[in-house]
């Protein structure tokens, strides 16, 4: 199920991306809404009240939509229930007909209530358009006077903006499976907001090698660099090797030399890194038994001349004693 859904977004997103189209907004908020990934679902709801989408075409999707948001929904249609099953645009409509054949009274009723569908339906501009009408034709009307428009896409999305995440185990596994198949499917942008949001949750995550090599991916060699630096050693010194490459690919010795340096610091044998720094393989080794051997020639050389001085002193005072005696 979750799966289907994982592969229902990465579709949707390609294709909006495509397209631009609210259709492919109202699949991604829903499907979003289904998985408890309420972050997402605001920002595409808040593209598609940009994009000119209505409230009732939400309302349709807000099966999954969290429990405030579905009451927020109620009680704007209880606040004005129209019991009609015509639309705003039908009421406009017919209020305008009955106005031009003479029937005022009527057509008051069908304005107000085109006035009130516009307004629960956010259409602000259509609302504001019916509103000054029925002033204009029914001044002085102590029901129209106290009519406001409501901004019922504003009170959404502020109440959208509060809502928490679900918990995180459960956001870490569904954000896993979106950003690799987002990654899969070249959505790179969508693919690192989610290895980002991850790490938030949990920093060793193994995410953390997706990451540095969708930044690799990129060209963001610099931010690849500052990522595997959260790696395990064993991982890091892969990682670190790789990028190595891609600076000296690009000409940037110092940052390749420096890698290498990394690298040897944490493991000396690994690879060819000893031979790119310009160290012979065993030579440190070679040097370092040779100065022991010199340092030990030398100490018995000295230990000689002191042994042959002291005994050369000792026979020199022995054979004083044999003269004075």
């Amino acid at each position: 199920m979750k799966e289907k859904i994982v592969n229902s977004i990465v579709k949707a997103v390609k294709n909006y991306k495509e397209t631009q189209s609210k259709g492919e907004l109202l699949v991604l908020i829903k499907e979003y809404s289904k998985l408890g990934l309420y972050e997402e679902m605001a920002r595409y709801i808040g593209e598609f009240l940009k994009e000119g989408g209505d409230i009732p075409a939400l309302i349709v999707i807000a099966d999954n939509f969290p429990l405030e948001i579905r009451d927020f929904f109620k009680e704007t249609e209880d606040e004005e229930k129209i019991d009609e099953e015509f639309d705003a645009d039908s009421f406009l409509e017919m209020g305008e007909l009955l106005w031009e054949i003479g029937s005022p009274e009527e057509a008051r009723d069908n304005y107000i209530k085109a006035f009130k569908y516009y307004n629960i339906q956010g259409k602000s501009d259509s609302a504001e358009g019916v509103l000054s009408t029925l002033r204009e034709r029914y001044p002085g009307d102590p029901e129209i006077s106290d009519f406001k428009l409501k901004d019922i896409k504003s009170e959404l999305l502020s109440k959208i903006r509060v809502l928490g995440g679900m918990p995180s185990r459960d956001e870490i596994d569904l954000r896993y499976a979106l950003g690799k198949k987002m990654h899969e499917a070249d959505l790179l942008i969508e693919a690192e907001e989610n290895y980002r949001k991850i790490l938030e949750l949990k920093e060793n995550h193994k995410v953390r090698r997706y990451l540095v090599a969708l930044l690799k991916d990129k060209n963001d060699f610099e931010e690849a660099l500052d990522c595997a630096r959260g790696l395990e050693e064993a991982d890091r010194v892969e990682e670190y090797y790789s990028l190595a490459e891609s600076f000296k690919d690009r000409g940037d010795e110092g940052k390749a030399n420096y890698l290498y340096r990394e690298i040897y610091e944490i493991n000396p044998e690994y690879k060819d890194v000893r031979g790119l720094l310009g160290i012979p393989v065993r030579e440190e080794k070679g040097e370092r038994v040779k100065e022991g051997i010199s340092e030990f020639k030398e100490e018995a050389r000295v230990g000689s001349v002191l042994k042959s001085g002291i005994e050369k002193d000792f026979d020199e005072k022995e054979e004083k004693k044999i003269v004075f005696l």
